[in-house]
């Protein structure tokens, strides 16, 4: 029996499983324990590229992400994810190291990238969420192969990308409007950071899936943090639109917008559309505050990139997909995961 294999009886990670053959420690006595009757009952047998990888190569890898508790915890999922391919692969000389970046504040994406470089990284995994900076950046990086998470950039080269199709995922949420305010005429497309592509695309697909058809968009643009300021920006609206049948909300501050017009005691309130499962939204959306949501599994985001630049870059597999894309999963009230992102 392979190392993955014991890992996966045993219920624990890869890492785990080499400290207890090799007697390295740092493993509790029960999952030891655990582990060995395993081995013992099946036997172990020694993952050759697993042996080459431990005496040779070894990689390390960059990663650059927004502020872990912006945005309502999402990047925070995304990197939960990465953590987990991460501890699955050090017992093969994989070593990462992190820094964060406020992507509000001009040039901070492309200094701590700078930075990261400077720390002999092997790759670098991002999220190209300020696009000029991101182009600069990569200028930077000469011959450092990058992989992209959560958006993407058009014109580049990265060696895989692991993201939901942001176009795709407007043009549904525009559908699911539709059928909940179906015969209603206004709508507001409210696209979160003008500098992220993917959340332009967001809401070039909204308005796309509405072309032929008579109905108003409104698109709004808001580029700054979700505070009082903004707050007043959607008590203008309201005073400046006469009618407002639905808001489609561009990235995972869905919640924080639903709960601010509930208190509003609205005498027709819009409905609500947005991103992601975090704990906020999922409330909004229990409550009935936000009709629908859509999952971009950050978790799984951040696993899979860790993954395949692994695929990629240590096992040289020809059969690694440049392109892994996140399902479009529409979320209600009524088919809320049991086990979502929040405690997967």
């Amino acid at each position: 029996m392979k190392i993955s294999e014991i890992a996966a009886l045993s219920g624990v990670s890869i890492g785990t499983v080499d400290r207890v053959i090799h007697n390295r420690g740092r493993v509790a006595p029960a999952t030891e324990l655990k582990v060995k009757k395993i081995i013992e009952k099946y036997g172990y047998t020694t993952n050759i590229i697993a042996s080459n990888l431990k005496k040779g190569s070894s990689l390390k890898i960059g990663i650059l992400i927004p502020l872990l508790n912006s945005e309502e915890g999402y990047w925070d999922l995304c990197y939960r994810g990465m953590k987990n391919a991460l501890n699955e692969m050090e017992a093969f000389s994989v070593t990462y190291c992190t820094i964060e970046f406020d992507r509000m504040k001009n040039g901070d994406l492309l200094e701590k990238g700078k930075l990261l470089i400077s720390k002999g990284i092997d790759v670098l995994a991002f999220a190209p969420v300020v696009q000029s900076e991101s182009y600069q950046l990569i200028t930077h990086l000469n011959s450092i192969p990058y992989a992209f998470f959560d958006s993407s950039l058009k014109n580049t080269h990265s060696i895989t990308e692991n993201l939901q199709d942001p176009h795709q995922a407007g043009f549904c949420a525009a559908r699911v409007m539709e059928l909940y305010r179906c015969g209603y005429r206004t709508f507001i497309d409210l696209q979160m950071h003008q500098t992220a592509y993917n959340q332009s695309q967001r809401a070039q697909g909204f308005v796309d899936y509405f072309k032929d058809k008579k109905v108003r968009i409104l698109q709004y643009t808001w580029n700054e943090c979700i505070d009082k300021l903004f707050f007043s920006f959607i008590d203008s609206l309201f005073l400046e639109v006469d009618r407002i049948d639905g808001i489609f909300m561009t990235n995972a501050s869905t919640g924080i917008l639903s709960n601010y017009i509930a208190s509003k005691n609205l005498k027709e309130k819009p409905c609500i559309i947005g991103f992601d499962l975090l704990e906020s939204n999922i409330k909004e959306l229990q409550n009935g505050d936000i009709e629908a949501l859509i999952s971009q599994e950050p978790e799984i985001q951040g696993y899979n990139t860790m993954q395949e630049i692994y695929r990629i870059m240590i096992l040289k597999r020809a059969d690694t997909v440049s392109k892994s894309p996140i399902p479009i999963s529409i979320i209600f009230k009524e088919n809320i995961p049991q086990k979502n992102s929040l405690n997967a």
